[in-house]
């Protein structure tokens, strides 16, 4: 460990929205909300270092936006999905793995409990254009990030 207290090698930020997503599939039930985060910290293991089950979206992977599957009940939900995109960039002032490098984010950008067999066209436009506002608020523009 780098003596900023991270351990893994991704640094998981959740957005406001998801925060606020994952506040209300816990039912404001602090216990459940740290069962849930404790599944989503899996990410910063991802994907070698981890038993997370996940997958990109196909659509999506270009934009490197990928899914966590939680199969445990949380807050009487099951089928419980995480999606995330991975920054292939660093920034500055994020913090320094054990390996001494910065840590590349994750970023969480929804929580929900997956209803349906797919992805809806409208989630999908949602998750690219928060992941387009990211790109564009800490990676300046570059399209790469």
């Amino acid at each position: 460990m780098a003596g900023n207290g991270l351990f893994g090698d991704y640094y998981v930020v959740p957005t406001s929205g998801a925060l606020a997503q994952a506040w209300a599939l816990c039912q404001k039930s602090a216990r459940s909300y740290h069962i849930l985060r404790r599944h989503t910290l899996k990410l910063a293991f991802w994907p070698d270092g981890s038993d997370a089950n996940w997958d990109w979206i196909k659509t999506l992977e270009q934009q490197k936006i990928g899914e966590l599957r939680i199969d445990d009940e949380i807050a009487g939900n099951n089928n419980i999905r995480i999606i995330f995109f991975r920054a292939n960039i660093a920034l500055k002032g994020d913090p320094v793995s054990a390996s001494g490098e910065i840590m590349r984010r994750i970023w969480i950008l929804a929580a929900f409990q997956k209803k349906t067999q797919g992805f809806s066209s409208h989630q999908m436009k949602a998750w690219k254009g928060t992941r387009t506002i990211l790109v564009q608020r800490y990676y300046n523009g570059v399209a790469e990030a």
